[in-house]
């Protein structure tokens, strides 16, 4: 039974990710692959708050904004440095790899 709760929990989390990835790709027609960067970016601030015995319930918010603040530095880079929209969403990603490293500390995190 913990099996097949652990395996709806990550399909819920994953199924979010993929409507994000399904909306910018379909509906905005603008190939943005921050969400690969910045949903574990959400993951390393909240983990590296938690581990510091900040309160889960002020975590969620600021690992929300620090994704939000992902996608508009894309939004930046694609409209103000005019790069276009497919090698600014890797250029992104790439450094949010960087930056989650850098939050998170190591690879891993224990909870």
């Amino acid at each position: 039974m913990d099996f097949i709760i652990t395996i709806l929990e990550q399909g819920l989390i994953y199924g979010i990710l993929g409507l994000g990835v399904y909306i910018t790709y379909k509906i905005l027609d603008f190939p943005d692959l921050t969400a690969d960067g910045s949903f574990p970016l959400g993951a390393a601030v909240s983990a590296a708050m938690l581990t510091r015995g900040i309160s889960p319930f002020f975590t969620l918010p600021v690992a929300f904004l620090s994704g939000a603040l992902a996608g508009v530095c894309t939004g930046l880079i694609h409209v103000k440095g005019k790069v276009r929209d497919l090698l600014s969403g890797i250029i992104m990603m790439t450094a949010l790899w960087t930056i989650n490293l850098r939050i998170a500390g190591t690879s891993n995190v224990p909870l």
